[in-house]
């Protein structure tokens, strides 16, 4: 009867001890794809992520971004790092969703990059390994008339948050000049997203005269770069860059003229800049 039980209470610490070890052991992460490339008006992407066991506990796994394209402006990142995974769940999900906006430019990228995780799961010691990256062809192309568009885009791509510091822009005309001072203007067009970067069309049934782009800096706290680019009406991605410093907000730069007469534009190869123009009290 003794040796039964010696026998049965083995078992049963045996049992306890496998138990034990299927749930501290530990495990690779293994991405289910590496790579995608999607349409700018692709939607939701998922990014699917096998854990390599189940996991007994709650667990956070740590990932970061990169790439060309810019949070808020490209897209949105719809779950945040780090990613809670439930007890009792093997697979982890990040999903990250693609902005149709009508910003035209090149093909961008978002890459994440997975860091950190807990409850015995490790990390490929190949790094390339536990990177995905998103690859965005955009979808936009100039107008086929003679219209022109104009796009404001600003930040530097990545992980970056565009909204940390918004920026509006505007097209005006009428503009006075004394002195190399902008003492008066008429609004003709304006675009003010609380979120997102900013695009305007100046149409070719505008009526002629000097027009001049604005760039303002509306609300934020850090300095920012900018870029203007044209395209449509004889215009092919030309640009021109800027930078707000931190002590720029509620200021305005003015970009031009461009002169409009008919079907015909001049060019704002050579910007004529007044950086200290006040732009709201």
């Amino acid at each position: 009867m003794k040796i039964a039980k010696y026998i049965a209470g083995m078992m049963i610490i045996l049992l306890q001890a496998c138990g034990s070890d299927d749930d501290d052991s530990s495990s690779t992460i293994t991405l289910d794809a590496t790579e995608q490339t999607v349409e700018e008006n692709a939607g939701t992407q998922k990014v699917s992520i096998s854990l390599g066991k189940t996991v007994s506990a709650s667990t956070q796994l740590y990932f970061e971004l990169s790439g060309t394209a810019s949070l808020n402006g490209d897209y949105k990142l719809l779950t945040s790092s780090p990613v809670t995974i439930a007890a009792g769940a093997s697979t982890a999900t990040i999903s990250i969703q693609v902005i149709d906006e009508a910003i035209i430019e090149s093909t961008e990228s978002v890459i994440v990059q997975l860091t950190a995780a807990g409850n015995g799961i490790e990390l490929s010691s190949d790094t390339t390994k536990n990177i995905f990256t998103l690859t965005i062809n955009d979808n936009d192309t100039a107008p086929e008339n003679d219209d022109v568009q104009i796009d404001l885009t600003w930040g530097s791509g990545g992980g970056d948050n565009i909204d940390d510091e918004d920026l509006n822009l505007y097209i005006v005309n009428n503009v006075e000049i004394s002195d190399e001072t902008i003492t008066d203007f008429d609004m003709y067009d304006g675009s003010e997203n609380e979120s997102g970067f900013e695009s305007l069309t100046l149409p070719s049934d505008a009526p002629d005269g000097d027009y001049y782009i604005v760039v303002a800096y509306n609300a934020g706290s850090g300095s920012v770069d900018y870029k203007i680019n044209l395209n449509g009406a004889g215009y092919s991605n030309d640009s021109a860059t800027g930078t707000f410093s931190s002590s720029d907000v509620g200021y305005a730069v003015f970009y031009g003229p461009l002169s409009k007469s008919g079907t015909s534009y001049g060019r704002v190869a050579k910007p004529y800049i007044y950086p200290s123009v006040r732009w709201k009290d």
